[in-house]
């Protein structure tokens, strides 16, 4: 799959698709159940936002994101 830029992203209307999106984390927040991840890629001053499940299977990875 080929890599979207984030300002294509932001464009798009077809809601519900699958893109592959590579940038740096500006900001993760997150609690007991749900993480939010604020992924750029200088393409555009907006950022897309990840909502990942905070689960055993995912809490390692997140522990990593900075």
């Amino acid at each position: 799959m080929k890599r979207t830029e984030i300002k294509d992203v932001l464009k798009c209307d077809d809601f519900g698709s699958q893109v592959n999106v590579k940038g740096w984390v500006r900001t993760k927040r997150g609690s007991k159940n749900v993480s939010f991840i604020a992924l750029n890629d200088g393409s555009t001053i907006k950022n897309v936002q990840i909502v990942v499940d905070s689960t055993e299977e995912t809490a390692p990875l997140l522990e990593k994101i900075h």
